[in-house]
């Protein structure tokens, strides 16, 4: 897979979690002091979004609007995230406690060691979110047409991390596909414009890619079809926290993940209140993207709750990028998932 990139990774990198730490659309939970079971002094951590402000991301905006953590005694700054790279360097760092990263990102950073400290505590996507898309008059309709193409995908992106297993697995050259970086929101623009063959983007994020085309079919390639037992995004906060302060990480998890539910079941009242916290949010494609992510949260078992995760689950989605070269033998889902943590109910 040949990548072209604007600035060096290393440079880019540092930029970026520069650029995190001071993000301009930061929001806490205007201060509220005591939690309403308790008493005690109100928690305060950082939560940084998947990616952007996205429709996709509304729930946490819910879950602070609807009052969620401040009733479980937690004081939460909500930054736009840019990407599981990024978000997992600022939680080794210390200028996030809760990130919602993806985990097959997640194993491949601990897999080859360039990240360490980290554990996911409850699933937000059953299934890997990850895919390309391309205009339906491309010729692109099936993973094999990508070769030759020219995709883009914002750098650090967990698509272009995940590519090279998604190709071999969908039995294609990820050599002969070249990868161009872009910002998020330049990504339907491009693509509209004939610049670029295809856009890495989740599957929720359809709709802000229909918008960005002007209602021309898209074709979606879903990572999912090969991965199958990847997880998508996952909270993830630190080992440290983990096993310090559990207490913390189920409040904080429970008001999310009822943020989430909230948003599921009102997908345009949760824009119109992602809208208000970030006014350039397209509020129809928004609604239309909460509705896909509705699909992507329930869990596959009957009666198992929002945020579950299995081990053995896990155990096969690391086994299917140690298979697809992507990672070394020997990591263990005790490494990645705190599972005494993970929702049960």
């Amino acid at each position: 897979m040949r990548r072209n990139t604007r600035l060096p990774a290393a440079l880019l990198a540092v930029l970026l979690t520069a650029a995190l730490s001071t993000a301009c659309g930061s929001d806490d939970d205007n201060g509220k002091g005591a939690s309403s079971s308790g008493g005690s002094a109100t928690d305060k951590v950082t939560y940084i979004t998947g990616f952007g402000t996205f429709g996709r991301e509304a729930y946490a905006y819910v879950a602070q609007d609807k009052g969620y953590f401040s009733d479980a005694g937690v004081s939460v700054t909500i930054q736009p995230g840019q990407g599981s790279a990024i978000s997992l360097a600022a939680l080794v760092g210390g200028r996030a406690q809760f990130a919602p990263v993806d985990l097959s990102s997640t194993i491949m950073q601990v897999g080859s060691g360039k990240v360490s400290g980290v554990t996911a505590v409850a699933a937000v996507h059953q299934t890997t979110d990850a895919a390309v898309m391309a205009l339906a008059d491309s010729g692109i309709s099936k993973p094999a047409d990508l070769e030759g193409k020219k995709i883009a995908d914002p750098a650090g992106s967990v698509i272009g991390a995940l590519f090279p297993a998604y190709a071999k697995l969908a039995g294609f050259d990820a050599d002969k596909v070249d990868f161009v970086n872009l910002e998020p929101q330049q990504l339907g623009v491009n693509l509209a414009a004939g610049k670029v063959d295809a856009v890495g983007q989740y599957r929720v994020g359809r709709p802000n890619i229909e918008n960005a085309v002007k209602g021309k079919d898209v074709v979606v390639l879903p990572f999912g079809k090969f991965l199958t037992e990847s997880y998508g995004s996952a909270i993830t906060t630190t080992t440290k926290i983990a096993e310090e302060d559990p207490d913390l990480v189920r409040r904080f998890t429970a008001a999310l993940l009822k943020g989430m539910r909230y948003a599921i079941d009102h997908p345009e009242e949760a824009a119109s209140v992602l809208a208000k916290k970030h006014p350039t949010v397209n509020e129809k494609a928004a609604a239309a993207e909460i509705e896909l992510v509705g699909e992507a949260v329930r869990p596959k078992e009957d009666g198992a709750p929002i945020g579950t995760m299995d081990r053995e689950r896990v155990a096969g989605a690391i086994k299917a990028l140690v298979d697809a070269g992507a990672v070394k033998s020997g990591l263990t889902p005790e490494q990645l998932v705190s599972f005494d943590l993970v929702p049960k109910s």
